[in-house]
């Protein structure tokens, strides 16, 4: 049995990055998408499965679906990438009991609202709320874009850029 090798959080969800340089680091054999709009809306779905190179599996669930999944230990057979758009997502599935000890912020880009922790992760104060309480859950949760980037740690960057967190 093969677990789950990543929990990636990335707002473009499935692009170079992933299927270049994550996958083939990882040694993935399939990516699954968790994402309530992208699973319940067709062309969208089949816009992502497009960008999979023919020798990758993916798949697409709404949020309960894969929660199911991965409470039925189906995700268990083959190393498995799950990702997905935003950290509301992630805390619903750790608030269900999924244990996600870590997890890899790829990309969260600019809008207007957020503020910019790294080059590629920009937030707003609820979404570093939410990841406060990740780590209270105990997520962890590390940036890094490509494998050959250096990690680092998301809860450090808010404890140090001082943006209302402070470490318990």
């Amino acid at each position: 049995m093969m677990p789950i090798v990543l929990f990636r959080l990335d707002e473009r969800l499935i692009h170079g990055q992933v299927v270049v340089g994550w996958v083939s680091y990882l040694r993935a054999h399939r990516l699954v998408i968790l994402n309530d709009r992208v699973a319940s809306t067709p062309w969208e779905k089949e816009l992502y499965l497009a960008c999979v190179p023919p020798e990758l599996k993916a798949s697409i669930f709404s949020l309960e679906e894969g929660f199911k999944k991965i409470s039925n230990a189906e995700f268990e057979k083959e190393n498995i990438m799950v990702l997905l758009d935003n950290p509301l997502d992630l805390l619903r599935l750790v608030k269900k009991g999924v244990k996600i000890s870590e997890v890899n912020v790829g990309g969260m880009h600019f809008k207007d609202g957020r503020k910019q922790i790294l080059p590629y992760i920009y937030l707003t104060a609820e979404e570093i709320a939410i990841f406060k309480e990740l780590f209270q859950l105990g997520t962890s949760c590390f940036c890094q874009d490509v494998p050959t980037a250096e990690k680092k740690d998301l809860k450090r960057l808010l404890e140090k850029l001082s943006f209302g967190y402070t470490m318990p």
